[in-house]
């Protein structure tokens, strides 16, 4: 059983608008002890308990914060359930009410939980992207919930979570819609977020004190594997709009030379799944192209990333300079996911096969796969 006393008198001596020093002259105690009990580093007497919880007007399993750890767990189980990759596949249009409705309760008897209203919100806008008429069916509601955050919630980060969500689906109902009003919509929303320099990770990295020199550090990685996912993603959607599909040969032979600056010991934790689909398209268009050299030498490298990939324990360290000591977890970066099977899905790849993560079919010309480099990289993966 988790308790959550210090978090709860905490809450409840603000409730009545007292200090420390003001609650620990009410109880005759020192308001160094009323300060180690909200830290949790100590806690009071079995016989104060009672003292308490009359005081505040609670009970002892209310002071003890034992119904909101409970609560917390339920919380937590349904998110979990929800974010599961099995859970969100194949979900249809009309199988969505129905697959939201236990978490539409938990947001009921949670109104003030901004937290599990956001999660719920980006469900909500994410699911069955598949028409333009399902898109909007969702709008009254999306735009409901969305305004109620915004106007309600005190939390920025929240908020601009929100923000952000509601951008993507506004981006995929436009694509699909074409309607100029919710064109504008979206453009207003976007207008509302931040600046790069006003994000967290860039401001984190500019306090220095009263960090300690690690703390220092840990803020230092964390940007620098944002920025780099987001730097690369911003140069396969130039790629993307300069070529009218997915990223041009330059623009993603570009992204890998930011990946392999960061990452000169091929250690690229996280960035390893959008390295190895963008070797998918490299070696495609390539291909397609006619040139075969460079299509087979992508190819090679594809393998070999995957090999390595592989090869990885469930937990390791970054050796590369600039995230030196940076642990990377693959149950942690792909939650539900225990078996890799990134060469099995060449294997695929190279048969053309559904759910190979290609969509520029067909993929191979018929004299590329007569080539006998084509059945050696095969064979390698079969």
């Amino acid at each position: 059983m988790q308790i959550l006393f210090g978090e709860t008198l905490r809450r409840l001596r603000r409730e009545k608008n007292l200090t420390q020093e003001q609650l620990s002259a009410r109880l005759n105690v020192s308001f160094q002890t009323i300060s180690k009990w909200e830290r949790d580093e100590s806690y009071p007497d079995i016989t104060m308990l009672p003292v308490l919880a009359s005081f505040f007007g609670v009970t002892t399993d209310d002071l003890l914060g034992v119904n909101e750890a409970e609560n917390e767990r339920k919380i937590q189980e349904m998110m979990d359930r929800y974010l599961h990759p099995k859970n969100i596949t194949f979900i249809t249009s009309e199988e969505m009410p129905e697959y939201l409705a236990p978490l539409k309760e938990l947001v009921k008897h949670n109104p003030g939980d901004y937290r599990l209203w956001v999660f719920y919100f980006g469900l909500l806008c994410s699911l069955n992207r598949d028409t333009v008429e399902t898109l909007r069916a969702r709008l009254p509601e999306i735009r409901s919930v969305y305004e109620m955050i915004i106007e309600n919630c005190t939390n920025d980060a929240l908020r601009m979570e929100a923000k952000s969500t509601i951008c993507t689906y506004y981006n995929d109902l436009v694509h699909k819609g074409q309607d100029p009003r919710e064109r504008a919509e979206l453009l207003a929303i976007v207008d509302e977020l931040p600046t790069m320099f006003d994000s967290r990770e860039y401001t984190r990295t500019n306090i220095h004190s009263p960090k300690t020199d690690e703390e220092q550090i840990a803020d230092c990685h964390e940007a620098i594997e944002e920025t780099l996912d987001m730097l690369c993603s911003m140069v396969w959607n130039l790629g993307s709009a300069m070529d009218d599909g997915p990223a041009s040969v330059e623009h993603l032979r570009s992204m890998f030379g930011i990946y392999d600056a960061a990452f000169p010991d091929g250690d690229y934790g996280k960035a390893h799944d959008k390295i190895y689909h963008s070797h998918t398209f490299l070696t495609v268009k390539l291909a397609q192209a006619g040139e075969f050299d460079g299509a087979f030498a992508a190819l090679r490298r594809l393998v070999e990333i995957a090999r390595r990939f592989e090869a990885l324990p469930q937990v390791s360290a970054h050796t590369s300079p600039l995230l030196r000591g940076v642990v990377f977890d693959k149950g942690a970066a792909w939650p539900g996911c225990t078996d890799w099977h990134m060469v099995e899905n060449i294997r695929r790849f190279l048969h053309e096969e559904q759910g190979a993560y290609c969509s520029m079919e067909p993929w191979w010309p018929e004299e590329f796969k007569a080539d006998p480099r084509f059945g050696e990289i095969l064979s390698s993966v079969s």
